[in-house]
């Protein structure tokens, strides 16, 4: 070295050291290697030259070797091909750096007070390897002799990548299931039928609000409970109980039907006529978990069909029979007119100058009206008659027992008072009238459509010449051409408009 105080020389010096546990320590300015056999009074673990080092290089897991601070002092090959880095780059550094920053928070944030404890620590966390890549890892650390010595400690790391996807794989699994299941339990919650599921043994295992609603029984009551005893159905004409359908769903593996007359019997000892099926519960494999029950309160379907019926029979509107009413009435009073030799009389009824109340004050007016003077033609005729609503602005009446023809006239007379009842006006008077046309059956004929046709036929002619507004079906008399009918319709209304509220 130079004498003159002013030079400076720089030296490099390569230092090779044998012992892991080593460090460098600032020692008054100066930077010492102090061997950690020097700072212990006694060596922790064998030199590289050792035995031992060969075992650690040739596991397969993961080996570091940190010093008191932390420091990765040593790195074994299957560590270092974990973190896809040379052993330059692992030694020096502080294992945590090697972590990713999301997961840094599971590392003991006060590390001199970890080195003072005695127990393992073991976590998962993501590593960031050289490539960039991030892998779940299994962290183990333990203490090298005990804490008196180096403060040294060993790193077992483990690649848990294929584990954790794996159970990635199985909570999105899950989740899926959790998903289905919930859709599931939301139908069944919805849907209006009851429902019971059970078991292979044939216990309850679920029942929806409607199950709950019928039987009588709540859920958690009925959770565990045979179905026979929740599910109590018995045979109406001698009580006794009726053999347990799930319990023939699973011994067949086929949906069964319950009898048409079957009932529920409730706790509290109320009775409800019911209709219901069972079907077996199979896995994906084909095995038998299982049955499920569905059943309904058969007052609700015989209010179905009963309403299906009538609706099929009845006009919407006015509530009146339809053509398909009629048509069957008209067959069964036939047959009784020719066993008693009695007449039948047939009234098609029209509405005179419908369409202006439609134009003029609207459909619902309309509709009004019709209702109206449905209710006012049904107190012109007899229980035994019938009244329907062929269509539109047209009613047709089926009297039975007619002694003269003259009797089906008188009632033509009392529909037409009872049509003039119903007046609506705007900008206008216009008094509502009905034109009727008359068949006889059996002299106009003895089939429904010929006697349709002619009273149709009567009708037309009521509207044109006739001014009592009804006429009998007459030989030789036709329905007029296509478009007379409106044209006089016209006529009338033209006429209505023009005359003042007094009539003149």
């Amino acid at each position: 070295m130079s004498d003159h105080k002013s030079t400076r020389h720089l030296y490099r010096h390569r230092w090779r050291c044998s012992d892991p546990l080593g460090d460098w320590e600032n020692e008054g300015g100066s930077l010492c290697w102090t061997p950690a056999a020097d700072r212990s009074g006694r060596r922790q673990i064998p030199s590289h030259a050792d035995p031992d080092f060969a075992l650690l290089d040739a596991l397969p897991l993961g080996i570091l070797i940190t010093n008191h601070r932390g420091n990765i002092t040593y790195s074994n090959p299957a560590c270092q091909r974990m973190y896809a880095v040379t052993t330059s780059r692992l030694i020096g550094i502080h294992w945590s750096q090697l972590m990713d920053s999301d997961d840094q928070a599971v590392v003991p944030t006060d590390w001199r007070k970890f080195n003072q404890t005695d127990r393992p620590l073991q976590f998962e966390v993501r590593i960031v390897t050289g490539s960039g890549q991030r892998i779940w890892t299994r962290h183990s650390i333990a203490r090298l002799g005990d804490r008196t010595a180096s403060g040294a400690h060993i790193h077992t790391i483990e690649d848990i990548s294929g584990i954790k996807a794996a159970e990635q794989a199985k909570q999105a699994a899950l989740d899926d299931l959790s998903g289905e299941r919930e859709r599931a339990r939301v139908t069944l919650e919805c849907i209006g039928d009851a429902v019971i599921s059970t078991n292979a043994r044939g216990h309850v295992t679920y029942l929806n609000p409607v199950a709950e609603r019928l039987t009588g029984w709540l859920r958690e009551e009925a959770g565990g409970q045979a179905l026979d005893r929740v599910f109590k159905v018995i045979d109406p004409k001698n009580g006794k109980p009726i053999e347990s359908l799930a319990g023939r769903a699973m011994a067949s593996l086929e949906i069964v039907q319950m009898p048409t007359d079957c009932v529920l019997l409730r706790p509290d000892g109320s009775e409800l006529a019911i209709e219901d099926s069972a079907a077996p519960i199979l896995d994906k494999s084909g095995q038998l978990t299982g049955a499920v029950v569905v059943f309904r309160d058969r007052r609700l379907s015989r209010e179905n069909t009963a309403r299906m019926a009538y609706l099929a029979r009845h006009d919407a509107l006015t509530g009146l029979p339809n053509r398909v009413a009629f048509g069957e009435h008209f067959d069964q009073a036939l047959k009784l007119s020719r066993r008693h030799h009695r007449r039948l009389a047939l009234l098609f009824i029209d509405l005179d100058q419908f369409k202006q109340v439609n134009d003029s004050l609207g459909h619902h007016a309309g509709d009004r009206l019709l209702r109206a003077l449905s209710r006012n033609l049904a107190g012109c005729v007899r229980g035994t008659d019938l009244l329907c609503r062929y269509g539109g602005d047209e009613f047709v009446a089926l009297l039975n027992e007619v002694r003269q023809p003259e009797d089906a006239g008188k009632v033509a007379l009392k529909m037409r008072a009872a049509a003039a009842k119903l007046q609506h006006t705007r900008d206008c008077n216009i008094s509502l009238e009905v034109s009727i046309g008359i068949s006889i059956c059996p002299e106009d004929g003895t089939e429904m459509d010929v006697l349709m046709h002619r009273a149709d036929a009567a009708m037309y002619h009521a509207k044109i010449d006739n001014e009592k507004g009804y006429c009998f079906h007459e030989a030789g008399m036709e329905r007029p051409v296509v478009g007379s009918r409106f044209d006089h319709a016209a006529d009338l209304i033209q006429h209505s408009c023009n005359r003042d509220p007094t009539g003149q």
